[in-house]
């Protein structure tokens, strides 16, 4: 970025003075325009000023986020509002005013901490509870969050955006209909509030109401920020920064970075609609060509729907697009994960890493792999590295868990199954994971009636019927085991519960992505190699893999925006009689138990 001269300096700040200060979307492309001159301070106070007209405008805190995230800058009232309560400890709305500030620089720690504050030096103070809920809930502590919403519900029940935000978090603990409920009730406060129409569609969706889950998100779509008022309200994450894009009295000029069209497919795809998501992707490439989160999102969907070839290609073209995309690294790397090719994954897991050391899921994947090498130490330490960042990562705590109870480590493990259930709640998976637990215990009652509570939650959930038939065996009751295996071996074809969980394509798969403990062959020492070097941070070690994989996606073609329909190729079958015959479902259990 070229350094101002002092008329252009003037004629930026200018811009403040003619900007209509009724208008938050004028003042946010302003600050999206001071943001991308470095006056990172003018910037903020548009941000602010923006959110100050109006508070739901979510794209102005978004941005105002990303300027502290990605510039290090800090909140210039954090030194004001820190001096003040560290010179009065009992200063209140010091307090509230600092923990607020650390919530706008999406510093959720320190905000909760300070905000943790106030509500124990008054529980009363109904502002202090809903910005502690807005922040956990941004961490992912939906039940802790829930507690100061419900708190304060009698104070603010004619606000949409609490009524929204309420509805979020019952959503996101699986309290589906009461998550209707409060949307529902948002929207007849105020309708025009994009985020209700939004949520309201997941909610819609997973209930089964199909209609009304997409005119829900039509509605969303139609109301969001990005594209009220017929002008285009810009972000400054991903923006391209091409000449002649600065007019800011008419930001009609100025392209918007996602197109209806994107955000609306989106919508589509974390509902999983595919089909749809697919063709409003396919309208989105159209309008904005050079965009590689389209390719991202187009990915994203073949990655969930196991057509890993397509996912190849929209990756590919994402890079094409833009070279230091950590996250088409990331999904790429999955790909090359589930096609056995593994030292292109862990190229595309250490350059994820590299340009996202923070990045959850990249550590989750690149634990997994080293675990399969037999890098089993360092594995772990990444799992751990991960879970400090990110401690309700599904994966990782699941992954994490596995690994204890390989090493035998039953302690620990039952204090990890505590924990995802503290945060999860009862599933399936999780059952089984405690009955594993009991049965190496020897706790076979235990491990029977964990086993029933898996199978009442899903009566296909073929590793927990494995276990049933091996406790069948050992209860010497062969005709009970030779049936419950067979049933299970009718879902799929082996035993995975040592198996490892990939984070993958925002889960929206109906199976989890699982590779198994050991690599299906003795890894190379070029692949030991590489991976040392790179948990190590020694990432030239990566550059020759990397410009093999960019290479490949040289020529190719345009991204296919199609769904083709797959058959479930894991049930038994389907398989040839002759390779039935070969299998031994319960190999890896005889390995493991």
């Amino acid at each position: 970025m070229g350094e101002l001269s002092d008329n252009e300096r003037g004629v930026l700040l200018s811009f403040a003075a003619r900007v209509d200060s009724n208008d938050p979307g004028a003042m946010n492309n302003l600050g999206v325009l001071y943001f991308r001159k470095g006056l990172y301070a003018e910037a903020i106070v548009q941000f602010k000023e923006a959110l100050k007209i109006d508070p739901r405008f979510d794209l102005a805190r978004e941005n105002l986020q990303y300027l502290f995230s990605e510039t290090g800058t800090e909140d210039p009232d954090v030194k004001r509002w820190r001096k003040e309560a560290e010179d009065d400890s009992d200063n209140v709305e010091a307090l509230l005013n600092l923990g607020v500030s650390y919530q706008n620089m999406g510093r959720f720690n320190e905000a909760a901490e300070t905000l943790g504050r106030v509500v124990e030096h008054k529980p009363d103070h109904t502002m202090a509870r809903i910005h502690l809920g807005c922040v956990l809930k941004a961490q992912g502590l939906h039940q802790q969050a829930l507690e100061h919403y419900v708190y304060v519900q009698d104070d603010v029940n004619k606000s949409a955006v609490f009524h929204t935000d309420l509805g979020e978090v019952y959503y996101n603990l699986g309290r589906t209909e009461e998550a209707i409920s409060e949307l529902r009730a948002a929207i007849k406060i105020d309708a025009d509030y994009w985020r209700s129409h939004f949520l309201l569609s997941f909610a819609y969706g997973d209930n089964g109401n199909v209609q009304e889950a997409l005119e829900e998100s039509r509605v969303a779509s139609r109301l969001n920020p990005s594209f009220q008022n017929t002008e285009a309200n810009l972000t400054i994450s991903d923006y391209g920064r091409g000449e002649g894009e600065e007019a800011i009295g008419g930001a009609k000029e100025i392209p918007s970075l996602e197109s209806t069209s994107f955000t609306l497919g989106i919508a589509y795809r974390e509902r999983g609609f595919f089909k749809e998501a697919l063709k409003e992707f396919k309208k989105a490439l159209e309008e904005m060509p050079d965009r590689d989160r389209v390719h991202i999102e187009v990915g994203k969907i073949h990655l969930a729907g196991d057509d890993l070839p397509k996912a190849l290609k929209a990756f590919l073209k994402a890079l094409e697009v833009n070279p230091e995309s950590g996250s088409a690294y990331g999904y790429l790397g999955c790909v090359f994960h589930l096609q056995k090719e593994y030292n292109q994954a862990a190229a595309c897991y250490l350059q994820a890493y590299r340009l996202d050391s923070a990045d959850a899921d990249a550590i989750n994947n690149l634990g997994v792999l080293l675990y399969q090498v037999g890098l089993i130490e360092d594995a772990e330490r990444m799992f751990k590295k991960g879970l400090n960042l990110k401690l309700y990562h599904t994966e990782l705590n699941y992954n994490f868990l596995t690994s204890n109870i390989l090493k035998e480590e039953y302690l620990m493990a039952e204090n990890l199954i505590q924990r995802l259930e503290a945060f999860m709640g009862k599933s399936a998976l999780l059952y089984e994971k405690r009955a594993l637990l009991n049965y190496k215990l020897n706790r076979l009652t235990l491990a029977l009636f964990d086993i029933e509570s898996a199978l009442s939650l899903d009566p296909n959930h073929s590793d927990a019927l494995f276990l049933k038939g091996l406790i069948f065996l050992r209860e010497e009751d062969l005709q009970g085991a030779i049936n419950t295996i067979v049933d299970a071996a009718k879902i799929r074809k082996r035993y995975t519960g040592f198996d490892f969980l990939l984070s993958i394509a925002d889960r929206q798969r109906t199976k989890p992505a699982t590779v198994e403990k050991v690599l299906p062959f003795e890894p190379g020492d070029d692949l030991i190699e590489l991976l040392n070097a790179g948990i190590n941070r020694r990432f030239d070690m990566i550059r020759e893999e990397l410009t093999s994989i960019i290479s490949r996606g040289a020529n190719v073609e345009d991204t296919e925006c199609e769904v083709e329909e797959k058959k479930d190729t894991t049930n038994a079958e389907s398989i040839p009689l002759a390779e039935q015959d070969e299998i031994d479902p319960l190999a890896e259990l005889k390995g493991d138990l």
